[in-house]
């Protein structure tokens, strides 16, 4: 029911590949070994940078023409990435977060797509996040040798690795994964390179389709003799995998005309059986292809501002053939197959586009100073977080769950401003269930334990700013501890499991006012225009079950929950009004305690948003109860401690951190929590099932790299 395979190996290794390929004429001279140090004494050799490169990206993407097995054989497919790509002493780290919007031939849950039978319908398009994580050891870096350098051959390096999707196409569907292996490096001309990595590979996938027929309903409830998963989550067999990516600078060309590169990669799995699922022969898998021959990438930096900015901006045009996605067989698998003739949702063949712009990368290779002479790029931070929530809230859902947190967040200071990426992967436990249990649903009953899985959420932040001071080159706008006013700009993202499918897109923009703080501390103030769209299976018609809007899963069928005399929206989606926000950050080091004990920082986050309406648009209506409140969301104070500086001294300051927080968030993402008729933040007796308010204390550990 899913691209998982191909969006794992396909797309996640292609944008982390642009990432690679850009930083290609870096790399390869970072890992060439040093001359031996003669016998003879020698005063110490300088120490050895600990990173070299430190590069990031933002990558949109079109996909005209995309199979989505079991869905669309051509779907449009919208892909927005961030990428990161460093090399360190012993090796190197990527991470990719990609977002995938479908177009509605690839419908979210809990509707039901056409390749089934049913019509396509007016259901929303689904979304799709992927995470996706990459490391290397280097055999000569690890061993102090360059006995693994021979001929082409570079480097031979461990390397592992871990993926995981989110997705609310057709049925809730969530993967995880990881990878282990060795990788195979090589030089290429043209200060090119060629990876080849074979691997071990395992997965393990939630498919509401897998789960009990009482829940799943007629729809897709597996027939005897085959079984079911009565959690809906599959383990599939372990299996091999090849990787194989390659790069190189079409260094032939004229000199006029070396703006040019191509690229292209593999990524190949082993057949992995059928996750316990059905024991039907029809749905065992086979290998799978998710091949890039060949992508031509144009350097516009380079091109239209000279060789000290390349690829500060890449478009590029790529062919990819995809055979058997996620290892569906196209002959017989179920998913493949309409009225015993193949859909051609499984195999995928045809040419995207692109546009890749850097976030900035520390020495080398980003240029030293800008157009009108600043330095381009002043510092690059990147830092992996992983933490618990104990008493976390998802409304409508439970009062009480506890989530596990892994976050990215991305900072940089350039010229004219600041970048800040910020993404983080929630995981519940079974209280706050993945579709399509759900109360309304009636399964499971508020905040117990169903028979589906604990939901996956994940969101996503980008906030840019310009400051006054850069742009109109002036000190205007500093004054005692005022340090700068700002444009700032920004979007958000969030895609979840949950059955009522929310969806939410928002964009904001307005000023920030930075203002210094003793012991290096910061406060930044941002008053915003806020504008967002989401999405709710509840904002349906009723009649969406049995009409042509599409066919919505369950047994029995989804008959709606508005009241008498209320269209709902077409397709599901929240157009919310303008509103206001107000973003404050601040911190700083506790720089008054003695100095050895000058290992912690204080910090904390505000943002409170103005209610929005209740997201009818048009000529649809929606129940008044469903209006939004004013939201709060607060983490007054974090505390941290920098391990790394207290173990291995301040020259490693905020490697290694642990920290400890509180959060309260009231009338989380607006539902109004003092609204008894709330149907989110209330039972129907109108008193408060607590969903709406969130408080806790959480705990995490933090990671440079």
């Amino acid at each position: 029911m899913n691209l998982t395979r191909r969006l794992f190996g396909s797309i996640a290794g292609l944008i982390s590949m642009t990432c690679l390929a850009a930083a290609a004429d870096q790399s390869a001279d970072v890992r060439k070994e040093p001359t031996k140090a003669p016998l003879a004494k020698k005063a110490p050799a300088p120490e050895k940078p600990f990173f070299f490169i430190n590069d990031n990206r933002i990558t949109v993407a079109n996909f005209p023409s995309v199979a989505v097995p079991s869905f669309s054989a051509k779907s449009n497919l919208i892909t927005t990435a961030f990428t990161h790509f460093d090399a360190w002493a012993y090796g190197t780290n990527t991470f990719s977060l990609l977002r995938n919007q479908w177009d509605h031939s690839a419908p979210m849950t809990p509707c039901v797509g056409p390749a089934i039978g049913f019509p396509v319908g007016q259901c929303a398009g689904a979304t799709q996040n992927i995470a996706s994580l990459r490391s290397t050891l280097g055999w000569n870096e690890l061993f102090g040798t360059n006995a693994f350098s021979a001929g082409p051959l570079t480097n031979i390096s461990f390397l592992g690795g871990a993926d995981v999707m989110v997705s609310n196409v057709g049925a809730a569907v969530s993967q995880t994964a990881v990878v282990a292996g060795l990788q195979f490096g090589f030089a290429l001309p043209y200060k090119g390179y060629l990876n080849i990595s074979p691997l071990y590979f395992q997965r393990w996938q939630y498919n509401s389709i897998f789960g009990d027929p009482s829940v799943v309903g007629a729809v897709f409830a597996p027939r005897p003799p085959y079984s079911f998963l009565p959690d809906g989550i599959a383990k599939f067999d372990p299996t091999w995998g090849v990787d194989l990516n390659y790069y190189m600078d079409l260094g032939f060309l004229p000199p006029s005309l070396q703006y040019f590169a191509i690229s292209g990669r593999a990524v190949v799995r082993g057949a992995d059986g059928t996750g316990g699922y059905n024991r039907n022969p029809a749905y065992d898998h086979v290998v799978g292809y998710a091949l890039e021959p060949i992508r031509l990438t144009l350097d516009a930096g380079k091109l239209f501002w000279g060789p000290q900015y390349a690829h500060l901006v890449d478009v590029w045009a790529a062919w990819r053939y995809d055979r058997n996605i996620t290892g569906f067989n196209p002959s017989v698998d179920p998913n493949c197959v309409t009225n015993k003739v193949p859909n051609g949702s499984c195999n995928d063949s045809g040419i995207y586009y692109g546009m890749t712009m850097k976030l900035g990368a520390e020495i080398p290779g980003t240029p030293s100073t800008s157009a009108f002479g600043l330095p381009f790029v002043k510092s690059v931070d990147n830092m992996l977080t992983v933490g618990v929530l104990p008493n976390a809230t998802s409304p409508g859902a439970t009062d009480k769950t506890i989530k596990q947190v892994y976050a990215f967040t991305h900072n940089d200071v350039w010229s004219y401003g600041t970048n800040q990426v910020y993404a983080e992967l929630l995981k519940s436990d079974g209280r706050d269930p993945a579709a399509p249990c759900s109360q309304a649903y009636n399964k499971p009953v508020f905040g117990q334990n169903g028979p589906c899985m604990g939901e996956y959420e994940m969101n996503a932040k980008l906030r840019s700013t310009f400051g006054f001071n850069e742009v109109f080159n002036t000190t205007a706008f500093r004054a005692g501890p005022l340090r700068n006013v700002s444009l700032e700009l920004g979007g958000d993202f969030r895609s979840t499991q949950l059955y009522s499918s929310p969806d939410r897109k928002a964009i904001v923009a307005g000023l920030q006012f930075a203002f210094d703080l003793p012991y290096k501390g910061y406060l930044n103030v941002a008053p915003l225009y806020y504008q967002e769209w989401n999405h709710s299976t509840f904002a349906y018609p009723n009649n969406v079950g049995n009409s042509p809007f599409g066919l919505v899963f369950g047994s029995p069928r989804y008959v709606g929950l508005l009241p008498a005399g209320f269209t709902g929206t077409v397709d599901g989606n929240l157009h919310y009004r303008p509103t206001w926000a107000l973003e404050i950050d601040y911190g700083g080091e506790l720089g008054f305690l003695p100095e050895n004990l000058r290992y912690f920082s204080w910090s904390g986050h505000a943002g409170i948003y103005g209610a929005k309406g209740n997201g009818a648009y048009g000529g649809y209506t929606l129940p008044s109860s469903w209006n939004t409140a004013t939201e709060y969301n607060l983490e007054p104070i974090r505390l941290t401690f920098d391990v790394s500086k207290a173990v291995w001294g301040p020259k490693y300051s905020h490697f290694l951190e642990t920290f400890v927080a509180y959060r309260y968030w009231k009338n989380k993402y607006g539902f109004d929590g003092s609204n008894p008729a709330s149907p989110v933040c209330s039972f129907a007796n109108g008193a408060s099932n607590n969903s709406c308010t969130e408080q806790t204390v959480y705990a995490g550990i933090t990671s440079k790299f």
